[in-house]
């Protein structure tokens, strides 16, 4: 089944409701672990792990007991099961009890509210599903798939210092039933779903919005990559290697965050649209690339929360209402499977990234035929600031290979602390949803418990700077996501103005796209919280901006 036919097609077979994690399933699947069943936004899958793999000791800690957990994933990952005992630092029902969380990451973010739409206006099995990894049915001896064969154990990994260790088992998409079609119980988007669109770029059925109980979760950071080979033209085209503009930057390819290089928003939008008329790079003045100077893009599918966001943050898209979905007459360039790439989530921009980089296959989106790329090209993409160390190096499990580097955007890296200080206002402030009614809605019991826990950890200010300390330490500075203002700015108060050191340990938000108590992503953000000295647009020529004398 295709991602965009499990996204938005309406299931007619029953399926198994649940889904439990297992590697010997005759005693794994007896246990009846408390199940979640997750659909959406891949760009918070890595702070999502580290939620799930954080120790127990820290406050609030992790879900996972130390010692306990097994990780199953396809891809890197399309599909994701962390199953583990909960920690002791669970509510009661929870702790010392098996958990299984399933995560779905074939499309984005529509499919965080979109298919829980279909299970609260349907009957149980019948509503829209989607594909988790094939544990069986929990509570049983059923048949796993998630056998040592089909998933053999590749290494023991963890995220830092900070993070218990797990084993990771990688799974082969090719083995049969690998993967189930079931009902989620909840889902998560990078932005409020009436700015979504579906698969085939549909936008949301708003009247359906009643359906859902949303609120938020995390600041998620965007920001503009670049193939590594592009970055250091720019420096370059830039003089920012031979020392004239910052004297510190003079040595050729310099990944010191104050060398970075460039783009206007109003360049990278005239990129992106399809009504633009940069096409080239040697339309750049000082750029030129002997091998092939045309412009490739990476991006998301329409389904993606990432995608919803650079739409309405670049183009002023999906920001209309029902009378005007589009909200702009300008719209991004389609897949075409020669120059634009849809990909399927945050790990397939950075393989597409690897592949102009250093060669490589790009599977498009939409069916068309896969192309061998033969690298030395130059590319563009937006994806998280949510970048592991795994995620960029030789040894990634995306196989990067060091493929790209984050560029300033008007002269603003995408750091945590310019966000805080309102020089980077490219952030998006993502949902949790659960249905508001429904035979599968995620609203009692152990599993809704489980997913409020959840939702409080990866946003609260004390464990979202444990887990950002998995992004930490880029080339271009250190990203990941913050604490809501509208949520947390009163009972953690941001310290501005802020540096790297003070998000680190206090990564709340002055800023919200939430005000009003309702998320509205459309739009600048506003200072939700004055509990320190605002940083002033001068500063901007000090260590919030990049590229100045």
């Amino acid at each position: 089944m295709s991602p965009i036919k499990t996204a938005i097609a309406l299931a007619v077979a029953s399926a198994a409701a649940g889904s439990a994690y297992a590697l010997d399933a005759s005693s794994m699947l007896a246990s009846n672990p408390v199940v979640l069943n997750i659909g959406g936004s891949t760009a918070v899958d890595g702070t999502l792990l580290a939620t799930e793999t954080a120790l127990e000791t820290l406050g609030p800690g992790g879900l996972c007991k130390a010692g306990t957990i097994d990780v199953y994933q396809i891809g890197n990952p399309s599909n994701r099961l962390t199953y583990c005992t909960g920690s002791t630092d669970l509510p009661t029902g929870l702790s010392g009890v098996p958990i299984a969380i399933f995560k779905e990451s074939n499309v984005g973010s529509f499919n965080g509210p979109g298919p829980l739409v279909g299970v609260a206006t349907t009957v149980t099995g019948n509503g829209f599903q989607l594909l988790f990894l094939n544990a069986g049915t929990p509570g049983t001896s059923g048949s796993s798939q998630l056998t040592a064969a089909n998933c053999p154990t590749v290494t023991s990994s963890d995220l830092g210092a900070n993070f218990n260790t797990f084993t990771l088992h990688q799974c082969n998409a090719s083995a049969t039933n690998i993967q189930v079609a079931a009902n989620p119980t909840a889902g998560i988007a990078d932005v409020e779903a009436n700015i979504l669109h579906d698969p085939n770029n549909s936008p949301f059925p708003t009247g359906l919005l009643s359906k859902l109980n949303g609120s938020p979760g995390l600041d998620v950071v965007w920001g503009v990559a670049v193939t590594k080979n592009l970055y250091y033209a720019l420096q370059t085209a830039e003089h920012l290697t031979d020392g004239s503009v910052i004297s510190t930057c003079n040595t050729a390819n310099n990944d010191a965050p104050g060398c970075a290089p460039s783009l206007t928003r109003s360049q990278v939008a005239s990129i992106l649209t399809n009504q633009g008329s940069l096409v080239t790079w040697n339309q750049f003045n000082g750029l030129s690339n002997s091998t092939d100077n045309n412009i490739y893009i990476c991006r998301r599918d329409p389904g993606s929360g990432t995608e919803a966001s650079w739409e309405e943050y670049f183009l002023d898209a999906r920001c209309g209402g029902a009378t005007n979905p589009a909200g702009s007459q300008l719209i991004p360039w389609p897949e075409d499977g020669q120059f634009v790439f849809e990909q399927g989530s945050t790990g397939g921009i950075r393989n597409c990234l690897q592949a102009f980089y250093q060669g490589g296959t790009i599977t498009p989106f939409t069916g068309l035929p896969a192309v061998n790329e033969p690298g030395g090209q130059w590319a563009i993409g937006v994806m998280t600031s949510e970048v592991k160390s795994g995620d960029l190096t030789a040894s990634g499990s995306n196989l990067c290979n060091d493929c790209f580097r984050m560029i300033a955007l008007d002269g603003v890296l995408p750091t945590l602390d310019n966000v805080v200080n309102g020089y980077d206002q490219f952030f998006s402030t993502d949902q949790f949803y659960t249905t508001s009614s429904g035979p599968d809605a995620a609203g009692t019991g152990a599993n809704a418990t489980l997913f409020s826990t959840m939702q409080g950890r990866m946003g609260h200010p004390v464990f979202t700077a444990i887990t950002n300390a998995a992004f930490a330490g880029r080339p271009w500075g250190s990203g990941g996501d913050l604490a809501p203002a509208s949520v947390f700015a009163a009972s953690n108060p941001p310290t501005i103005p802020a540096t790297g050191t003070t998000v680190a340990s206090n990564p709340t938000n002055a800023y919200s796209k939430a005000f009003t108590g309702s998320t509205h992503n459309c739009g600048p953000a506003v200072l939700q919280s004055a509990s320190g000295t605002i940083a002033l647009p001068q500063t901007l020529l000090g260590s919030g901006n990049v590229n100045h004398p």
